[in-house]
């Protein structure tokens, strides 16, 4: 008799092994250093602010001036000089990128039925 696979039980041992990750704790850590600063949180924050209206130009199909690209990149920079805020951004980075690389798995196998 072959055993059925219960999908919610698999979703429940790849949140375990995400949480478990070192990935997933180097990102609760540097999540946690930087909200112990206000100040690294507001500099955070005024780049998120910047990016959001530089990609919402972008996908408005405006053209993003170069004076707006370049005030993102030198906020991003300055902030990366401040070691909490560097690893915050890296280690959120490998997060998303460890997050999209499961979902791009799950999405893969999935779409195989559908062809």
């Amino acid at each position: 008799m072959v055993e059925t696979i219960n999908p919610y039980d698999k979703a429940h041992e790849l949140a375990r092994a995400i949480t478990d990750s070192e990935v997933y704790k180097r990102y609760v850590a540097a999540k946690s250093a930087v909200e112990q600063k206000p100040e690294y949180q507001e500099k955070i924050l005024q780049i998120r602010n910047q990016q959001m209206i530089f990609n919402r130009a972008q996908m408005m199909g405006q053209e993003v001036d170069n004076d707006s690209v370049l005030e993102l990149t030198q906020m991003f920079a300055k902030a990366n000089q401040i070691e909490e805020i560097a690893e915050f951004f890296n280690a959120e980075g490998a997060f998303i990128q460890m997050f999209n690389d499961m979902m791009e798995i799950v999405q893969n196998a999935v779409e195989v039925g559908f062809k």
